[in-house]
């Protein structure tokens, strides 16, 4: 499972699968700014839920206790002995980092990431989105993929139309 991580203003990759029957982890964490990139952590880690929101969590020979609860919009709040944090976990493709890089200040080029088929443009040429509305749908290797904007904006340029083919890296929108 890959997930995307934000905390106190960070954004990160978690990817985390499952082994042993469920009662072991193995976990990749890597961050997502390019600005700041951090080292890439991983390993494998013991989790058992004690009770509910109390994990009981074995790393490196270690044993910590962390506790989660609802936090505000949709976060998490994580407990770690005396630390506390807050944590929003998502889809990596529901939104974008929560920091705006210098370029996003201009038009962005929405390009198809592999080749297919476009099945359908959700959006018409001259209409306001905004960040994270799906905008295209385009099915490659027997997926639809719901493709989303990366900004709030307006769609200046629609380069494809629905049924046509397209290949890797073609640009499919434009939103300014």
């Amino acid at each position: 499972m890959k997930l995307r991580a934000d905390s106190n203003g960070h954004s990160y990759l978690l990817e985390i699968d499952a082994v042993e029957g469920g009662k072991s982890v193995a976990y990749t964490l890597k961050s997502l700014e390019t600005e700041h990139p951090a080292d890439e952590l991983g390993g494998s880690a013991s989790v058992v839920e004690a009770m509910p929101g109390v994990f009981s969590v074995l790393l490196d020979h270690e044993s910590f206790l962390v506790r989660l609860s609802p936090g505000l919009d949709d976060t998490l709040d994580v407990s770690l002995g005396p630390r506390r944090f807050s944590i929003s976990l998502g889809d990596l493709r529901d939104h974008a980092p929560r920091k705006r890089a210098a370029s996003e200040a201009g038009p962005q080029e929405l390009r198809a990431q592999m080749p297919g088929k476009v099945v359908k443009i959700l959006v018409a040429a001259g209409e306001r989105v905004v960040l994270g509305q799906g905008v295209i749908i385009v099915e490659a290797m027997k997926m639809q993929n719901e493709m989303k904007s990366p900004k709030d904006g307006v769609v200046s340029h629609i380069g494809t139309s629905e049924g046509a083919t397209v290949a890797a890296g073609a640009t499919l929108l434009v939103i300014e």
